[in-house]
């Protein structure tokens, strides 16, 4: 598998400051003549996370195209970073200093159609994947185009809910839940001696020792980054500023009622694929049942739920994960092909 890593300049949305985002493009080293009919997937993390956390489900979406007959060829991967979080995050330091809404979810969305309407994947039939708040951002950034730039989407978790839905359960579920998230954020280990300190800590504790071992071994080595304690020493910190995380669900409110909207508007139009985990735990269970709620006209393709699993089901079934999207992803090329719901 080839990865090249690019930093881009996009231009950022009125009245914004300009940010970096750094993407990664992954090739299975097959001839790109006997792929250009295949499709290129735009994956997207989630909140607190970085995009080498697909790195795993990418391993598992490459492994079987010699000898499968099933899913279409995939042309490339390529992961594309929110701004605030891995390694964006390091490039954008000072523009992001103090200021929690220097790094909106809309800016990324942006910063996605941008991407979208550059040399690199232009002429590329494109399959948008996103988790958790990536799914916000996938569905926000269909809104800089007058037709969807996507053959097909699949909403992994989503953390999505219409106005409506929102606003009535704000008081009783979604600001404490907000409450929750900030405390948790705030009043958490930031700090480690090294990496080896890092992953012994990770590796021990929840959520992360729940993950497979190898999102574990890149959260270390992609979502930290060297630096120095309040005494000097050399240390390892997370890229991702605490304001940010801790901040990110309340100045990003909106941008749920939006990818709402667009599920609507856009169920029927292209293939649209959700994959829930069957365990609600950290995300409210009204925000994952109001992405896919019939009644609101958000109809998707089909839905499958990954059992024994919460939220963080990229993390701890990575290859579970694989397969359901190459499976998805055969359905999506092919209409006519059985949903599982």
């Amino acid at each position: 598998m080839d990865i090249r890593s690019l930093i881009l300049s996009p231009a950022p949305p009125p009245g914004r400051k300009a940010l970096k985002m750094e993407v990664k493009r992954y090739t299975s080293g097959t001839s790109e003549s006997l792929l250009k009919d295949g499709v290129t997937l735009l994956m997207l993390h989630g909140l607190g996370q970085h995009k080498e956390q697909w790195e795993p489900v990418v391993e598992r979406l490459y492994a079987p195209q010699s000898h499968c007959a099933v899913s279409p060829p995939i042309r490339e991967i390529w992961l594309l970073e929110w701004q605030s979080h891995g390694q964006s995050a390091v490039l954008n330091e000072e523009a992001l200093k103090d200021d929690p809404l220097s790094a909106l979810m809309d800016q990324w969305a942006h910063g996605i159609a941008e991407f979208i309407k550059s040399d690199f994947v232009k002429g590329h039939r494109l399959v948008g994947v996103g988790y958790s708040s990536g799914a916000i951002a996938l569905m926000v950034s269909t809104m800089y185009f007058e037709k969807c730039p996507y053959l097909g989407c699949i909403l992994v978790e989503p953390t999505i809910a219409d106005k409506d839905t929102w606003q009535s359960n704000l008081e009783t579920v979604i600001q404490p839940g907000f409450d929750l998230v900030n405390k948790a954020v705030t009043r958490r280990r930031n700090a480690w001696a090294n990496r080896d300190e890092a992953h012994t800590f990770f590796a021990g504790r929840s959520p992360w020792k729940t993950w497979d071992p190898r999102v574990v071994e890149l959260f270390v080595k992609y979502a930290l980054k060297e630096s120095k304690d309040k005494d000097g020493n050399d240390c390892v910190t997370r890229k991702c500023p605490t304001l940010h995380e801790a901040t990110a669900l309340q100045v990003n409110d909106k941008a749920p009622w939006a990818a709402a909207d667009q599920i609507a508007k856009l169920c029927g139009v292209v293939p649209m694929h959700a994959i829930l985990a069957e365990l609600v735990d950290s995300m409210p269970r009204v925000l994952r049942d109001s992405a896919v709620d019939k009644s609101k006209g958000r109809v998707v393709d089909s839905i499958t739920t990954i059992p024994n699993v919460g939220h963080s089901v990229i993390q701890a079934l990575p290859d579970v994960i694989g397969s359901t999207i190459l499976r998805l992803l055969h359905e999506i090329t092919n209409p006519n092909a059985k949903s599982h719901l």
